[in-house]
């Protein structure tokens, strides 16, 4: 009784803090933010403007790179493993998100855009001169709570483009007639497959030739390998870090915000993320051919974790170990020390202010002050619960809902002020409000599905923390809604049940994937008996020409919602099956849709003494060791000696999936087992 009272004190002091938020930061954009929309380049996922968020808020991890990464690398500064998402190297090579009126400066060619990309690869990589190990990952196929989001982002680009031309016309002015379609550099396209050929003939070349590449061990994993590139460095640095010595030097190169969080949990002491400088306010990006070293910064990782621990020491204080809550006991550390479950902390709230996999919750936005909001209120609540929130991928959920009543208040005073602004009465009762957003966004209020969207979120968040912390739980699963519920519903959570699917789940096939992303503007991009699919009837409604967008009240149009249908998967691989694989699709279309022989491409042994070789193969996860290659040239074999991969394939993961469907495991989460959450399975 006594901590449910001290609770509503705390509270109630809370939302004093609350109106400050709303009135300092809705009303405009924070300072800190106004030119964020001018600066060019590659837009970066993950998190919207955390990167610098984190680098306004810590200027400490930010370091010129010439003290980070000296010249002579003499001082203790060296870098052992360097680790490259290798998507941003090919959109900047390839045409840097150029209008249409600046395509003609990028390379036309795939020779050409090659050696830019390769060019790119090289300067990173000399720039860093990592000792131990390289790894190189392209992003393949991706799970489907993340195809949603590159669907979403590839039919927005179509849009923004059609426009673009609409706009020249309009002033007079000439289309070009071969613009670079960036949906090229999609898992399952012909660029991709012959880039990933193209990457181990390059690498083979530079470990034969270039003395650089003889010492550390080189790893590529191409497009042809399923999942992110980010995550297939993650699980190569969990199946290797207890065999690791603490102090080896681990760095990042990439540009989205995600591998800031990603990096954070990896708990290793000595890791940093290389990136291009970002500038704020209009500048013009530079040729990846005239980058040096000085055109680079890096955060420091280790220092960002010092930085939490020290921003958050109230919640370390070992008087907090062991105290329990009402409603609820405090989950017991395992193997994580508190420092770590700490950072794991922190990157979960992060996590609730926007990831690529789930929609923010409508009054939630780093521009408006939302994170700084979030941690405030984590680091005054947490003390008081004898725990953390999370455990690895659990979430405690009791304690998760006393900070979500929280938000909750303050998402009130949000709808409050816009309401005001915007003149909406509706927006001036709590529950009018209420029964206006989920009428509007879903054209459903009735509190059963209320519910039932509540616990389809909640269930995101379980995947999410997941898929941070251990990999891919679900190839399957994805949130089914463009909105998210309001926080304010996010209550009695420990009596919901959360399922997943607990077998079978697998990737899609690269053309399948392939199909499921794009628009019909880059229909070419796909084997003709795929793009026919696209306006058949029965799917035809999931490739919309026109579509609406709704700004929901972010301030850029990048960060618009594309109303357009989620496909339904089932009927997909219906109409997939019909396709006679074999003689409809020629040889290199096959090739492109066959996995089954891919691997990751490995420096060859014979370019290492005895002793080289067996330290390099200490880097190794245990699968990556048994399929060493001696050569750079992975087999693949004849598909006319096979059946045909892709619509057997299509065949099992049907029945897979009516199968899973069955079988799915029901978790209860109660208070006496509040440390419970959905089972995972492994990746494949």
């Amino acid at each position: 009784m006594v901590h449910l009272v001290l609770h509503c004190v705390l509270i109630l002091e809370l939302l004093k803090r609350v109106d400050g938020f709303v009135l300092g930061s809705c009303c405009k954009i924070s300072p800190r933010f106004e030119k964020i929309e001018e600066r060019n380049g590659v837009i970066c996922h993950g998190i919207p403007k955390m990167f610098r968020w984190l680098t306004d808020q810590y200027p400490q991890i930010m370091e010129r790179i010439s003290e980070g990464l000296p010249e002579d690398g003499t001082d203790g500064a060296h870098v052992d493993n360097l680790y490259l998402d290798m998507n941003g190297i090919i959109h900047q090579s390839t045409h840097g998100n150029a209008d249409e009126k600046n395509a003609h400066l990028y390379p036309t060619t795939l020779k050409e855009q090659f050696v830019r990309i390769f060019h790119f690869t090289d300067k990173v990589c000399k720039i860093v001169k990592p000792r131990k190990v390289i790894y190189l990952a392209v992003d393949g196929v991706a799970p489907r709570a993340k195809m949603n989001q590159q669907r979403s982002r590839r039919f927005r680009s179509s849009m923004e483009r059609e426009k673009m031309e609409n706009d020249m016309i309009a002033y007079g002015e000439a289309i070009p007639t071969a613009s670079f379609d960036s949906n090229c550099i999609t898992p399952g396209t012909e660029f991709m497959h012959k880039l990933t050929i193209a990457f181990k003939a390059w690498l083979e070349y530079k470990c034969k030739q270039d003395p650089f590449y003889a010492q550390p061990l080189v790893i590529f994993s191409g497009a042809d390998m399923p999942g992110e590139g980010e995550h297939k460095v993650m699980d190569y640095i969990r199946q290797n870090r207890h065999a690791w010595d603490p102090n080896l030097r681990h760095c990042f190169y990439g540009l989205d915000a995600d591998l800031i969080m990603l990096s954070l949990v990896t708990h290793q002491p000595q890791f940093c993320l290389l990136r291009e400088k970002m500038t704020r306010g209009k500048q013009k990006r530079k040729d990846p051919f005239a980058l040096t070293r000085y055109d680079f910064e890096i955060l420091e990782v280790g220092l960002l974790r010092q930085m939490i621990q020290l921003q958050f020491r109230g919640v370390l204080e070992e008087k907090n170990k062991q105290e329990e809550i009402t409603n609820g006991p405090a989950l017991n550390p395992k193997e994580r020390t508190r420092e770590q479950r700490l950072v794991d902390d922190f990157v979960f709230v992060c996590m609730l202010v926007g990831n690529d996999f789930l929609p923010q919750m409508p009054h939630l936005d780093i521009i408006d002050g939302s994170l700084d909001l979030c941690l405030m209120i984590y680091r005054e609540l947490a003390p008081t619960w004898g725990g953390f929130l999370t455990d690895e991928d659990k979430i405690h959920l009791p304690r998760f809902e006393l900070f979500v009543r929280v938000l909750a208040a303050y998402e009130f005073k949000f709808f409050e002020r816009r309401g005001t602004i915007e003149k909406i009465p509706q927006f001036q009762d709590p529950q009018q409000y209420r029964s206006f957003y989920y009428q509007s966004k879903f054209g459903n209020s009735d509190e059963q599905f209320i519910r039932q969207l509540a616990q389809e979120y909640i269930l995101g968040l379980f995947w999410c923390l997941a898929y941070y912390q251990l990999g891919v739980s679900s190839w399957d699963w994805y949130y089914p809604y463009h909105y998210a519920p309001l926080a304010s519903d996010l209550v009695d959570l420990v009596h919901l049940k959360y399922e997943f699917p607990t077998a079978h789940s697998r990737p899609y096939t690269p053309l399948m994937q392939l199909l499921s992303v794009l628009p019909q503007q880059s229909a070419p991009l796909l084997p003709k008996p795929y793009a026919q699919l696209m306006t058949a009837p029965g799917l035809k409604h999931y490739f919309p020409l026109t579509f609406e967008t709704d700004q929901n009240g972010k301030h850029q149009p990048w960060e618009s919602v594309v109303l357009i249908p989620f496909i339904d998967e089932d009927v997909l691989i219906s109409h997939l099956s019909q396709i006679d694989h074999l003689t409809e699709l020629t040889e290199q279309e096959l090739k492109r849709n066959d996995v089954r022989d891919a691997t990751e491409w490995i420096s060859p042994a014979n370019f290492q003494s005895e002793n080289e070789e067996q330290h390099q193969d200490n880097n190794l996860p245990p699968s990556s060791r048994q399929r060493r290659q001696s050569s750079s040239t992975i087999s693949m074999k004849k598909t006319k000696e096979n059946p045909d991969a892709s619509l057997s394939s299509l065949s099992s993961r049907n029945k897979n999936t009516a199968t899973a469907k069955k079988k799915k495991k029901a978790v209860t989460m109660t208070n006496k087992d509040a440390s419970s959450s959905a089972p995972r399975e492994s990746s494949p």
